[in-house]
């Protein structure tokens, strides 16, 4: 038979597990490099009913009025909060997305694939250094150059397997992990052929 809490009682435990889970995805967040205040105002707003007003979140999160302002500023350019306006009511009001797998795909469209193609370009960038600025006489040089050259090779690989892997991610929501696989396997006959 299941147990009648107390309504306040549990109220308080409904508080305290959004507290739990805001810290939980603020240090997920922080993992991948956001800023904690991110995931907490995020979640926050995505285990409540209803919008909120930036002053219920400061209340709901413990964060300063400026930092959630900020957030809420950074929260609404990713996309994944929005302003919405209620008939009555003169606060700005914020909501969660709630379409969590958008939301990841569009971050790493938006974040993880443009890194990903910066490193492309600069990998080319060091190999195309490699390969018109260490021809010498030397042959000690001369090897030590095309040792690097065959890394960084393997590293542009790596590259472009992730940039294909993150664009299929970010189309279809869909992740195959072949490539990479394919990617693990020619780096470990390289290694095993040197």
């Amino acid at each position: 038979m299941a147990r009648t809490a107390d309504p306040v009682a549990a109220a308080r435990a409904i508080d305290d597990s959004i507290r739990i889970a805001a810290e939980t995805i603020g240090e997920l967040m922080e993992f991948w490099n956001f800023k904690p205040s991110m995931g907490k105002v995020w979640t926050v707003l995505y285990l409540c009913q209803d919008p909120m007003s930036a002053e219920e979140i400061v209340e709901r999160t413990g964060l300063s009025a400026g930092s959630v302002s900020m957030t809420l500023n950074d929260l609404q350019l990713w996309g994944v909060v929005h302003r919405v306006r209620q008939d009555g009511e003169r606060r700005r009001l914020y909501a969660a997305e709630t379409d969590i797998w958008a939301m990841v795909t569009r971050v790493f469209k938006d974040r993880e694939l443009k890194l990903v193609r910066r490193s492309i370009q600069s990998l080319n960038d060091a190999l195309t250094v490699l390969e018109h600025e260490t021809l010498t006489s030397d042959p000690s040089v001369m090897l030590r150059g095309r040792f690097v050259a065959t890394r960084v090779r393997q590293l542009l690989d790596l590259a472009r397997t992730g940039e294909r892997l993150l664009e299929r991610l970010s189309r279809s929501g869909e992740l195959d992990l072949n490539p990479l696989r394919s990617w693990l396997d020619s780096v470990r006959r390289a290694s095993l052929g040197a």
